[in-house]
This record gives structure tokens, C-alpha cells and sequence, in this order.
């Protein structure tokens, strides 16, 4: 692995590559011209929620089970970039479980309506009116809880860490300029 690395960019790739690198020790780099949560870059009311959606690739479980793993331990952890909350995903028919649904985190439950409505009302959980539900022929729903991402916190805490870790060489987040090609970095 190399001794020094330099990333171009403090979006969420760009950080947590730097992070990684860190962490394995490697000195790091980091140059971008506008720091991550700058107005023109992160929408303040941004957030991820994790589920993996509509890919054939069999490699995205493991990564998405991976993303899991780690959004687990943040949401563990004491800063609070990382919530949990409630999901419900209708079904017009009795559906196989995807296989992420095994993680015990998520919670995953496969219910059909009725169940389903009982559920919210005792868990104070909000749903749409049962008829719209009924007229759009929905008879089964998948709610799980998976973690939702803070990500303007998340990215301000990301850039804090790198910035105090012991192997950060160089961090310049706000040069304003933007390159075109290798040589001008």
C-alpha cells in the first residue's frame, strides 16, 4: 500500500476514502475547493437511508449488509449523525424476503395489511388511510428500521476526524479552485 495518498474532494466518497486510509495508516492528503457542507455542494436537510433497491448484482448485499454493519455501530455510538426509523414498503402480493431482511438490526417483519395497521397504531407508527392502501390493491408490506444518515453532521463529523488524526498531512478543504487535469494538482 502507498506510504502518502491525495484525495481530491471532501464529499461523503472523498472523506471516507480519507478516513479508510487513515485508519490503516496511511498519510493522507485531502484537497478540495468547497468544504462539505458548503451550501453550493450539501443541501442541509440531506440524509441517506439505507436499503438496498432494485439490483441484480449479487456483490450489493454484501456491500449494502457491510454500509449495514457500520451505520449500526455509528448509530451505537455516542454521536447522534445516525438515527433509525421506521419503514413500510407495500406489496400487492406475499413477497419473498430479500436476503439483506436476515440482519436482526433491521428488525424486518413481512405483515399484511391488517397486521400491519395494528402494528402502527400500538407503535404510534403514521400510515397513509387504509382505503388508499386498499383501493391501490396493496395486501402485504415489508416494515423494517433501517438507519438514516444526518449527512451534513455526519460529513462536518467525517472532516473533524481527519483533520485531528495523527497520519493527516495536508487537509485543504476551501482552496476555490477547481482542476481540469492531473498536472494541475
Amino acid at each position: 500500500m502507498a506510504s502518502k495518498v491525495l484525495v481530491v474532494g471532501s464529499g461523503v466518497i472523498g472523506l471516507r476514502t480519507a478516513l479508510e486510509l487513515l485508519r490503516k495508516n496511511v498519510r493522507v492528503c485531502l484537497i478540495s475547493p468547497k468544504t462539505p457542507t458548503n451550501v453550493s455542494t450539501t443541501s442541509m436537510g440531506a440524509g441517506g437511508l439505507w436499503m438496498p433497491f432494485h439490483c441484480d448484482d449479487t456483490r450489493v448485499d454484501g456491500w449494502a449488509l457491510s454500509t449495514l454493519d457500520e451505520l449500526a455501530k455509528q448509530h451505537a455510538s455516542s454521536d447522534r449523525n445516525v438515527e433509525v426509523v421506521p419503514k413500510v414498503s407495500f406489496k400487492r402480493q406475499l413477497m419473498e424476503r430479500p436476503t439483506w431482511s436476515d440482519s436482526t438490526f433491521l428488525q424486518f417483519q413481512q405483515l399484511d395489511v391488517d397486521s400491519l395497521y395494528k402494528y402502527a397504531s400500538q407503535s404510534n407508527i403514521r400510515l397513509p388511510r387504509r382505503e388508499t392502501i386498499e383501493n391501490a390493491g396493496y395486501t402485504h408490506a415489508w416494515l423494517f428500521h433501517p438507519p438514516i444518515v444526518d449527512a451534513p453532521n455526519a460529513l462536518d463529523a467525517m472532516l473533524q476526524e481527519i483533520t485531528t488524526h495523527k497520519h493527516a498531512n495536508f487537509i485543504d478543504v476551501e482552496t476555490n479552485k477547481y482542476f481540469k487535469t492531473m498536472n494541475e494538482i
